[in-house]
């Protein structure tokens, strides 16, 4: 996984997680139980948005 760390986000209940994407193949990851992939981003800014609402009700 080429994925480039992008930076962090809270969960609903405050918790931060690190957030990788990977720009060539566009997936996003949480270190959420492991490395949980959350979907495609097109930017590093579209990516930190995903992490967030995949994380919002964990």
């Amino acid at each position: 996984m080429a994925s480039e760390k992008i930076g962090r986000v809270k969960s609903g209940s405050g918790k931060s997680y690190e957030v990788k994407w990977d720009p060539v193949s566009k997936y996003v990851y949480v270190s959420y139980a492991g490395w949980s992939s959350c979907g495609k981003a097109n930017s590093a800014g579209d990516a930190m948005r995903r992490a967030e609402a995949f994380l919002y009700n964990k």
